[in-house]
């Protein structure tokens, strides 16, 4: 029998998406990663059976067209390795805007994720929108149809999704209307920026499509940034 290779450390690595990389898919993200990660001679562990591959954890998968600040991926090491130096290699590997901010040892599970803080750019708002999306988000009511499980199926249901905005800002900057918003993330409950996007222009002529959505941060329960 071969020898199964044991792993010596558990890292995050932490890496923003932005620019033209918001074009690309999860899917495409993990496989890009693996690339860079092969291509820097990163010591990684691989899964063990009949077919194994690097062993990979992304905390909560970005949707694609959003950009972000704050993905994370969690890989096993089969040695002792300088995360400065690792850091450093893997960005060199990767392409334009995937960049690596820090590899650390993780202080939380991605089950911990409970909050997701974005910033919603509305390029092209019509008077409609600009006028009624503060009393939108003030109101005790945001409906929303949401995809939920039911049973083993899927399911569309109007779903209140006020109760899962924790908090938000409007700004008007050049003709641009600014929103920064606090949202449910997480395994139990996730609510997509799109979903609040809809509601707020549902009855304007503002393009639903026409936005910039940024991932800011990930917040544990207690507003702890996810580490």
């Amino acid at each position: 029998m071969p020898e199964v290779k044991k792993w010596a450390m558990e890292v995050r690595m932490s890496f923003e998406k932005t620019g033209m990389a918001k074009f690309i898919s999860h899917l495409d993200t993990v496989r890009c990663i693996t690339r860079a990660m092969k291509r820097a001679g990163v010591p990684i562990w691989f899964t063990e059976g009949f077919n194994p591959h690097a062993f990979l954890t992304f905390a909560m998968p970005l949707s694609l067209g959003f950009e972000s600040l704050c993905e994370t991926v969690d890989f096993r090491l089969t040695e002792e390795t300088d995360l400065e130096d690792l850091a450093k290699r893997i960005n060199d590997a990767l392409p334009a805007d995937i960049t690596v901010k820090e590899i650390y040892l993780p202080t939380s599970l991605p089950n911990d994720i409970r909050w997701a803080e974005y910033k919603i750019i509305f390029n092209n708002p019509d008077k409609i929108l600009l006028d009624t999306a503060e009393s939108i988000l003030s109101s005790g009511e945001i409906l929303a149809e949401k995809k939920v499980k039911q049973g083993r199926k899927k399911v569309t249901k109007e779903v209140n999704i006020k109760e899962h905005i924790k908090s938000f800002e409007l700004n008007e900057e050049n003709n641009k209307l600014i929103l920064k918003t606090v949202l449910s993330s997480g395994p139990s409950m996730n609510i997509n920026p799109m979903l609040l996007i809809g509601a707020l222009v549902k009855d304007t002529e503002t393009d639903s499509q026409d936005v910039d959505v940024i991932k800011i941060q990930s917040y544990t329960e207690n507003m702890e940034i996810f580490k």
